[in-house]
């Protein structure tokens, strides 16, 4: 049996396509990431629950900080903070943010410029949404 699991939570269906294609394209360019930077992104169950409980609210999205690693490389260190959804995406000053990551990793491949932006595009939504430029759901 596995003693470990890893999850991405299912999202909301959005309102069109193009954001459904949005998230999904992310959480899977995310996966890689995390494969091929070796990033640990563990925290306790228990920060877990605490950050669902905190997602239910209204306006989470803005107003709520998560409980995130503060050191995502795969380093012993098991230190966790608050950080709200901008800081995880976009990042912050101590922190270089989800997005970024998903980028520097497609930098770092060859593919096509057409498919290069269409996927910039999926990702400045997501970056969108997490600075409140755009509305949630």
């Amino acid at each position: 049996t596995i003693g470990w699991r890893v999850e991405f939570r299912p999202l909301e269906v959005q309102f069109t396509d193009f954001e459904n294609a949005s998230f999904a394209v992310f959480i899977v360019l995310l996966t890689r990431v995390i494969l091929s930077f070796d990033l640990n992104f563990y925290i306790p169950i228990s920060a877990v629950d605490e950050n669902m409980q905190r997602a239910q609210k209204r306006d989470a999205c803005l107003k709520e900080k998560f409980i995130f690693r503060s050191d995502i490389a795969s380093s012993p260190s098991d230190e966790t903070v608050e950080m709200t959804i901008d800081e995880i995406i976009n990042g912050s000053q101590d922190f270089v943010g989800l997005a970024l990551l998903v980028e520097r990793y497609l930098d770092n491949l060859s593919i096509e410029i057409e498919t290069r932006s269409q996927l910039q595009e999926y990702i400045d939504l997501i970056k969108m949404r997490a600075m409140g430029k755009m509305r949630t759901p």
